[in-house]
């Protein structure tokens, strides 16, 4: 059964907040951004929000990490498609970028 547009609204918007933080703090606390980010995906579970395609770049899925390119995540571009490989657990995602 679906959740109120009201509350969809308001968990889209802590979701938002979350990531925000999340992306402030990564430098000083690694470890409370990936909390950050694991809130803000049982917030989108739990009132089934999707994420943008740019929030879902933000975090490996495997192990709910923040990902910053160069810090704990690679980005390669190869035939036609962006690799990004997270650095805590080598979860490797693959997003088409060229058709």
């Amino acid at each position: 059964m679906p959740k109120p547009a009201s509350h969809q609204r308001v968990a889209r918007e802590r979701m938002d907040e979350l990531l925000k933080q999340a992306d402030v703090v990564f430098s000083e606390h690694a470890e409370l951004s990936n909390r950050y980010v694991s809130l803000a995906r049982k917030i989108a579970m739990k009132y089934k929000v999707h994420f943008s395609k740019e929030q879902k770049r933000m975090f490996c899925k495997k192990c709910d990490s923040y990902l910053r390119q160069g810090k704990n995540c690679t980005t390669r571009l190869e035939h036609g498609l962006l690799v990004m490989k997270c650095l805590n657990c080598g979860n490797i995602r693959r997003i088409v970028y060229k058709k």
